[in-house]
């Protein structure tokens, strides 16, 4: 199956929750997950269906037994285990009022009640035009206990069950405007609704989701709007070969790998595609790649770590071929175990040396991207050489005095043309019915992007053999 449209094994999906909160998870064969008071449901019901499919976990006497022996076979240890139920695939959704009090509507009489006594209807016929008569009497208007709700959600029953006897014991609810009804409808929707919606994890999903948990910092404040104004920039092709700086642990890698290589890694040439990583540590911070849909296979071939200051200062071949010395394969035979294990080490360590000088000495890259923290202005202009003529430098800091700096600099340097700062806002505006209005609380921002072209010089030699050649001609 393509994971770019069906739900895999072993992929890392988006779970969107009825209180519009997000949840990433791996599915992993014959595994459960647990959505915490929304329920849990198992991995293998819903592999199979497309991306973006809305399900809704449901319990019956079968999945009550399944629970019940589960408890029985720990030993009683988990008493807090959420129970895992079955699913159902929903056609419609649920964000028009209406028809969700159609399906209350049906779960009332299917349990009994009176579908007349619960004012479900009140959104055509028993509504309020105004709030006039709406007297705030505090929790006293619902007859139905926090206790009882406990009750009913012990007993495994159903949203659309809880959410009827909500209503019907509503003292108020006709007294509601059809507005307020919708809102209030919604709001036990977000809270006793067990749906949810397995959503493909794309780059912008994985930003999203970072940004909703609060942690900015750690992609160093970055916007979507600034992400993609990167990309562009940058002009991402899939046959180029970049070079890249990434202190967001990962994320700005994963959004050139989306641009180069779509969604999917079927179909693509293994020998083109490269993006070389630089990093200040020993090791590289790429942790954020291991929620992407990309092998690790994949990713080895086409993202290439190399140590900054290998980069700068890095080994010759005679010195890498001065370390080790292959042996014939007749001695490697009948070398210990020990000694062969130590052999094999030392030849990849000089075959990754060797490949590395091809990137570091061999290469000019079609582009530079840099996210990092580090002194732009040194950095930039130590960088540049290895860039190829008239191809973008795109640098990206959440401080503007930093690209000023940087710019400044390399206005007096010719092999960078035309150095621009851009600033990237977005305004989200909501709409309620007949009013548009932007929203009033908002992120500040999503950073600055300092863009530039490499450019080679045309030396003074060049120049007056140029006009030797013209008044030759002439």
């Amino acid at each position: 199956m393509d994971p770019q449209k069906y739900i895999c094994w072993n992929q890392h999906v988006l779970i969107t929750l009825p209180s519009e909160k997000s949840k990433i998870t791996e599915l992993r064969p014959d595994g459960t997950v647990s959505l915490g008071k929304f329920g849990a449901f198992r991995v293998n019901d819903v592999v199979g269906f497309p991306l973006g499919t809305k399900f809704e976990i449901f319990y019956d006497e079968e999945t009550d037994k399944w629970n019940e022996m589960q408890k029985q076979k720990n030993g009683g240890k988990e008493k807090n285990r959420i129970p895992v139920g079955k699913v159902r695939v929903l056609t419609q959704g649920r964000d028009n009022p209406a028809e969700y009090c159609s399906e209350l509507n049906e779960g009332v009489e299917e349990n009994g009640l009176n579908s007349d006594s619960l004012n479900v209807t009140a959104f055509t016929t028993g509504s309020s035009e105004s709030n006039r008569n709406l007297i705030d009497r505090g929790h006293d208007v619902q007859k139905l206990s926090a206790e009882d709700i406990e009750q009913l959600k012990q007993k495994s029953v159903t949203s659309q069950e809880i959410i009827s006897q909500m209503i019907k014991s509503h003292g108020s609810f006709d007294k509601k405007t059809v507005f307020s009804q919708e809102k209030y409808l919604q709001r036990k929707q977000r809270k006793f609704d067990k749906i949810f919606t397995v959503n493909y994890l794309s780059g912008s999903a994985l930003l999203q989701y970072l940004i909703d948990k609060n942690d900015i910092q750690r992609i160093m404040d970055i916007s979507e709007e600034s992400m993609g104004m990167i990309l562009n920039l940058a002009n991402i092709k899939s046959t180029g070969t970049y070079l890249c700086m990434d202190e967001t642990g990962g994320l700005l890698v994963y959004f050139i790998m989306e641009r180069m290589f779509g969604n999917g890694a079927e179909n693509v040439d293994p020998s083109v595609g490269k993006i070389v990583v630089l990093h200040e540590n020993e090791h590289v911070n790429l942790d954020l790649l291991k929620f992407s849909n990309y092998s690790e296979d994949f990713i080895s071939k086409h993202v290439i770590t190399i140590p900054l200051l290998d980069f700068f200062e890095p080994l010759t071949r005679e010195e890498i071929e001065s370390r080790f010395t292959p042996l014939p394969k007749e001695e490697v035979y009948e070398l210990k175990a020990s000694k062969k294990n130590s052999y094999y080490r030392k030849l990849k360590w000089q075959k990754t040396q060797l490949e590395l000088l091809k990137y570091i000495n061999d290469i000019q890259y079609d582009g530079m991207i840099l996210g990092t923290t580090l002194h732009l202005p040194d950095l930039v202009k130590r960088l540049g050489d290895h860039i190829h003529g008239s191809r973008p430098i795109v640098c990206y800091s959440q401080f503007k005095e930093v690209l000023l700096e940087l710019s400044h600099s390399l206005y007096n340097d010719l092999r960078f043309l035309a150095p621009t700062i851009l600033e990237t806002r977005c305004r989200p505006y909501q709409t309620i019915r007949g009013k548009l209005h932007p929203v009033m609380t908002m992120r500040g921002g999503g950073g600055y992007i300092m863009t530039c072209i490499k450019v080679i010089p045309v030396s003074p030699s060049m120049v007056e053999g140029a006009k030797i050649l013209t008044h030759v001609e002439s």
